[in-house]
């Protein structure tokens, strides 16, 4: 599994130099389920899966503005023990 260099440094402050640009731009083509009603979205992060001009994949990430690491280590780890429960429950429905 490849993994590309995320954008801005291992601390999550961008480099000054490093230009964002809107989701719409930098995820040309791809959709996403809306949030509920009411809801309004203040910080992403985004996983992405990539093809490079050689044809191979890899995986990416990028983030909004600098995100608290410690909220989104919580929510990531949440989202793992979630996805590994579903899949246990898929292999026992089996």
């Amino acid at each position: 599994m490849r993994f590309t260099r995320p954008m801005g440094s291992h601390s999550g402050i961008p480099a000054p130099d490093e230009k964002r640009v809107p989701l719409e731009q930098a995820l040309a083509g791809l959709e996403v389920h809306p949030l509920e009603a009411g809801e309004t979205a203040i910080e992403a992060f985004v996983l992405v899966k990539t093809l490079d001009s050689e044809g191979e994949t890899g995986w990416a990430y990028r983030t909004t503005n600098r995100l608290n690491r410690e909220e989104l280590l919580g929510a990531l780890t949440v989202q793992v023990a979630v996805l590994a429960k579903e899949l246990r429950d898929e292999w026992d429905d089996e």
